[in-house]
């Protein structure tokens, strides 16, 4: 198997200007198909499949951050800020096909909003309204945060070290919001016997990833509209780091990847948030016989 990264340093540069938050959002989805077709044609080879002429993926300087001209320093123009999780197995450039300079990329460990990040995001909001155009929370599946988040959830007493790291502890409160709401969701379709079932603990998992970047995406949009002057529209999407898609329902095969946009709007009311919630429970527990976590 051969994939061959071609770099031509006298290919034309062109530049394509992101004008609107629907633009945005469909280059960072269209560079995410781009993505996952590379990684999928990798994954059939290394099953067996006859291999292919080599794959060429073109390079030019502007993808690498490479300065066009000597001594000269690009202007910092992304068109668009992602708040994404700290996990290094979900690398956000190479999962959007984004180049340097595309994305402001914001990462901390459950994707939650901390006064830190709130400091990026409000200097990128006001210094950066130039070319930013759509701000995006990214989740991914087998989030460690919001799985530890469950497991208190569901068994509190025992994490009790926990509750003497000051960080780690508020950490994961700021996602105890999206797991109680994912909980309620998923006892509304199950019942009072939902604990109890042996899926229970991954369908919580799942759902709270998918609610906490809703949750997140929601607190964003009201820190943006304080700071900004022009809207600045707010989406969240979970990366699944199986089938390599970004999505705002969970995908239970690749074929759902057609069948679900890759992004969500920030909700905007406590029945918004309802609502996603009901949408991913019975995504996931519609068909149990045809749910794959």
């Amino acid at each position: 198997m051969d994939i061959v990264y071609r770099f031509d340093p006298l290919q034309p540069l062109v530049h394509h200007q992101v004008r609107t938050n629907e633009q945005a959002l469909e280059r960072l989805s269209q560079g995410n198909c781009r993505f996952a077709e590379l990684v999928e044609r990798m994954h059939q080879i290394n099953d067996g499949a006859q291999a292919p002429p080599p794959f060429i993926v073109p390079i030019n300087p502007v993808k690498l951050g490479v300065p066009v001209l000597s001594g000269l320093e690009p202007a910092h123009a992304p068109f668009a800020l992602v708040l994404g999780c700290a996990d290094a197995r979900v690398p956000i450039e190479h999962v959007f096909d984004c180049s340097a300079n595309d994305l402001f990329v914001v990462r901390v460990a459950g994707n939650v909003l901390g006064l830190e990040c709130l400091g990026s995001v409000d200097y990128a909001a006001c210094n950066l309204n130039a070319s930013l155009r759509s701000v995006i929370v990214l989740g991914h599946t087998g989030c460690g945060a919001v799985t530890a988040a469950v497991d208190i959830y569901n068994s509190p007493a025992d994490f009790g070290d926990i509750a003497f790291s000051h960080a780690v502890r508020s950490l994961l409160d700021r996602i105890m919001l999206a797991v109680r709401g994912s909980a309620r969701a998923l006892n509304r379709h199950l019942g009072p016997q939902a604990q109890q079932m042996p899926e229970y603990r991954e369908w919580l998992i799942t759902t709270a990833v998918y609610m906490n970047a809703a949750v997140t995406a929601w607190d964003l949009q009201r820190e943006v509209n304080a700071v900004t002057t022009q809207p600045l529209p707010v989406s969240f999407g979970v990366y699944d780091m199986g089938k390599m898609r970004v999505s705002s329902l969970p995908l239970l095969c690749r074929a759902d990847v057609d069948a679900t946009s890759a992004f969500a709007a920030a909700p905007s009311s406590s029945q918004d948030f309802v609502e996603i919630a009901e949408r991913i429970a019975s995504r996931l527990i519609g068909d149990r016989s045809s749910v794959r976590i």
